[in-house]
């Protein structure tokens, strides 16, 4: 699907980066999509960040609060268990789960902790979003079958009005998001009325915002 020409940005607006981890970035940073990818998001990220007022940006890493993982489920058949089994620990501190360096976060971010795909696992997302009057969410991430799909459906129950930049998504592993892509922003997501847009786009309704 074409990304939609006309987007524009009221003025209750949060940004979300979904797992923009130093772990899933060294997983996809030597692939042509990874490194697209992480020029994409790091432009967006620094337009963002040169926005005045900043609008509301917030962060999401994954990671448990030691090595114990108390958080995740035990049974090697929890469906969640079971996709993260083989990556790391994920444990509180560790330098896997921190935000990439690549991609500017200061004092004024938020960055979450989240124990699940969607991003609100664990967290205060949908008190700070309630709290601050947000309206809509402009989302950029990774997994796209995962952490953003999650939320998308998770954010749209709660009547928030989605942005997905269709540029700053990507599939793990990346060879195959092509394939995902096109299916998720071309078939299924449209149906939910979540608004495809193109980083350019994005871009401008950041800047006219």
């Amino acid at each position: 699907m074409l990304p939609n020409c006309s987007a524009t940005f009221n003025k209750n607006y949060a940004i979300l980066n979904l797992d923009w981890m130093t772990i899933l970035m060294d997983v996809i940073k030597d692939t042509p999509e990874g490194q697209t990818y992480i020029t994409n998001c790091s432009r967006w990220n620094d337009a963002v960040h040169a926005k005045s007022p900043r609008p509301i940006t917030i962060f999401t890493t994954l990671f448990f609060s030691n090595k114990s993982q108390p958080e995740l489920h035990k049974s090697d058949k929890a469906p969640f268990t079971k996709q993260i089994n083989g990556y790391c620990l994920f444990e509180s501190g560790s330098p896997e789960v921190q935000i990439d360096p690549r991609f500017l976060v200061d004092e004024h971010d938020i960055v979450l902790q989240k124990t699940r795909w969607y991003a609100g696992a664990g967290n205060a997302l949908e008190q700070i979003l309630r709290a601050k009057n947000v309206d809509a969410v402009i989302i950029s991430g990774l997994s796209m079958s995962g952490a953003v799909v999650s939320t998308i459906y998770h954010l749209i129950d709660l009547d928030y009005k989605i942005y997905l930049i269709s540029d700053n998504l990507i599939e793990l592993p990346a060879t195959e998001t092509a394939k995902y892509l096109n299916f998720l922003l071309g078939n299924l997501l449209p149906k939910i009325h979540v608004e495809i847009i193109s980083l350019e786009e994005a871009l401008r309704a950041l800047d006219e915002s």
